[in-house]
Order: structure tokens, then sequence, then C-alpha cells
């Protein structure tokens, strides 16, 4: 019995992780912008930005973590 491809993709044991690409925006007020995006690694991440955003001015960056809500230090919502 043989199985479908995709059951024995490698990429589907890959995991995902954030990248933050900034933009140079050639403004004196405001001169990058960020913005974040998935890929698997740091080669497809260039890929993805490069056909998104083009080549001049882009930098791709592993993105730190972003906080999670804390109970304790921010306080409860009330509902």
């Amino acid at each position: 019995m043989s199985y479908p491809l995709c059951y024995h993709n490698p990429m589907m044991k890959m995991k995902e992780q954030l990248f933050r690409v900034r933009i140079a925006l050639w403004r004196k007020a405001q001169p990058t912008r960020d913005t974040h995006i998935r890929a698997f690694d740091l080669a497809h991440a260039k890929k993805i930005s490069n056909r998104l955003f083009g080549t001049l001015g882009v930098t791709v960056e592993p993105a730190e973590p972003f906080p999670k809500f804390d109970g304790k230090k921010v306080g409860e919502f009330n509902r």
C-alpha cells in the first residue's frame, strides 16, 4: 500500500518561526518600518521578504518572543 507524498514530506516536521523584517523607507521622519513574517528558517524568510518587499533596503532577523500576559504583574481583567 502506498501513501500519498504529503505524508512523507519532511517539511511537515519543520516548525515555523517569526522573523522581523525591517524595511528602509528613505524618509527623514520615519526612516524604517518593521513587520513580522512567519517562515521555516532564515533563508526562507529572506526569500519571502524579497518576494513581498523587494531586495533593496530590507533586512531580516529572528524576532524576539512577544511578552506573554501575566495576570500577577498586570492584574486581572474585569469581565
